[in-house]
């Protein structure tokens, strides 16, 4: 009797640990990262952290520092984290309804080499987001007037230039993109170069009264008073949450307001969930805006990865992308072995392969295989650069500037139950040779709703598709601006 009383004592979960008695103050703007990071380090394997409900303000200068590499994003080392979880098994983060509000370019919450790790329950949100909006109050052919809340978006003018300010940073927009209000969405047919109607960039800004900016340029456009025009002056260097080299990542009920970046970034990790979790902007917010770029980003991940019952609105690039990478042949260094290079640069330090993994060696132009090979060795030369070492010798006709692709870091992929609302870019791109099913979604983004293609030359996104199934979807106002690949709905 005593033995099965112990048995059953030891299955039991741990208490639950709430932030609250490690320091972590709601509703204040105090900074809860030492508070937090008290509470992770007190967490046994099995526990739940509980974030009761309020607001949780968060600030860089207490992050935890890495050098980490994420996948098409810029390299900005060291990377700044608020909510670290390394190296843990069997750990569950509950929000409760928790907001968290970040300060600055940081990563909300990193998971790094750990399994059986869940996120549920949170709104993570900033304070003075990395993008801005204005409205449009008047337009013709020598510029716009633009209205701007300066207090949610402060910004200054010098020397006529329109800066955009936090506390840490000054940044002058790279790029502008029009919103009509009443869609939500990207005005029609302004895509990526309509939303300004000329040249803006050499525009002469001056601030006839307070919150009202007028920009002077040659403008041959038509834009409509109402509309919102989103200024982008951020960098893609942090993630909303990045995962890599990690097992059996659940998140859940989770709303990402904005990112300082990709939305969600998983990398060399597998068996990922994802359900109901949104990558939108606040209802009643007046923010038009969400992710400063994709929603969730899968990058050389592996097993099955299932999104269901999410929503993408607002995103400055595509809801959605799967893919792997493609690294170019830059020497034939011998029967077994090639020297190799990630060619973009927002892939630079990446991890191409580990021994075991099988690769295919592709054609550049065709994109067709010529062979595959097992891994013996990945001799790392350089950030950018390295050599692959095979079991076996390379196939004939192998050419430098031909490719590899790693075919073991390919998952499986379900999306279900989906709306991916109207946004800047495409809906959904599948680059995986995994078996992939598409089912019950709603599209309405400006772009392509789902995009299929493969790349060895620019991107440098890898996964040739074998197996799609595509059923049951809707497909709502889908292409009403050009991007890239956008060729049908």
């Amino acid at each position: 009797m005593l033995l099965s009383i112990l048995m059953a004592a030891s299955t039991l979960s741990p208490k639950p640990i709430s932030v609250v008695d490690f320091g972590a103050v709601p509703n204040l703007r105090e900074d809860a990262t030492e508070a937090v990071t008290r509470a992770l380090a007190a967490a046994p394997s099995g526990a739940t952290v509980l974030f009761p409900r309020g607001e949780y303000h968060f600030y860089r200068e207490k992050g935890h520092r890495r050098n980490l590499y994420l996948s098409n994003s810029d390299v900005a080392n060291p990377r700044h984290i608020a909510i670290l979880i390394e190296g843990r098994s069997r750990l569950r983060l509950q929000g409760q309804g928790a907001r968290l509000v970040f300060h600055d370019r940081i990563i909300p919450f990193a998971i790094l080499a750990s399994r059986n790790i869940a996120l549920d329950g949170f709104e993570v949100d900033w304070e003075r987001p990395l993008m801005s909006q204005g409205r449009i109050v008047a337009a013709d052919a020598g510029g716009i007037t633009l209205e701007i809340d300066a207090e949610r978006y402060p910004y200054v003018i010098e020397d006529g230039r329109l800066f955009f300010t936090d506390r840490t940073w000054k940044r002058e927009p790279w790029d502008y993109m029009r919103f009509d209000p009443e869609t939500r969405g990207v005005a029609y047919r302004t895509g990526d170069a309509g939303a300004m109607g000329g040249d803006w960039r050499d525009a002469k800004v001056s601030e006839p009264q307070p919150g009202i900016v007028r920009l002077d340029y040659p403008n041959s456009g038509r834009q409509t008073v109402g509309h919102f025009l989103v200024a982008r002056h951020g960098t893609r260097d942090h993630g909303g949450t990045f995962i890599q080299d990690s097992q059996k990542v659940a998140l859940s009920n989770m709303a990402y307001r904005h990112t300082s970046g990709l939305g969600i970034l998983a990398q060399y990790s597998q068996d990922l969930t994802f359900r109901k979790v949104e990558v939108a902007p606040k209802e009643g917010s007046g923010r038009l805006f969400a992710g400063h770029d994709d929603g969730i980003h899968l990058s050389n991940c592996k097993g099955k990865v299932l999104v269901d019952q999410c929503r993408f609105e607002g995103l400055m690039d595509d809801p959605i992308n799967v893919h792997g990478t493609t690294v170019p042949i830059t020497a034939i260094l011998g029967a077994d072995r090639l020297r190799c290079r990630f060619s973009h640069g927002q892939s630079l330090g990446l991890r191409f392969a580990d021994p075991g993994d099988t690769v295919s060696y592709l054609d550049r132009e065709t994109l067709l295989s010529r062979g595959t090979a097992k891994v013996l060795e990945v001799v790392p030369i350089s950030e950018g650069e390295f050599e692959v070492v095979f079991a076996g010798r390379i196939p004939e006709g192998l050419v430098v500037g031909d490719a590899l692709e790693n075919l073991t870091w390919a998952p499986s992929f379900t999306v279900r139950r989906s709306v991916f609302g109207p946004v800047r870019a495409r809906g959904l791109l599948v680059s995986t040779p995994g078996k992939v099913l598409i089912e019950d979604n709603h599209f309405r983004s400006s772009g392509s709703a789902i995009l299929i293609a493969g790349d060895a030359n620019q991107w440098y996104e890898s996964g040739a598709v074998k197996d799609v199934t595509i059923r049951r979807n809707r497909f709502d106002n889908c292409l009403t601006s050009t991007y890239q690949f956008c060729e049908a709905v």
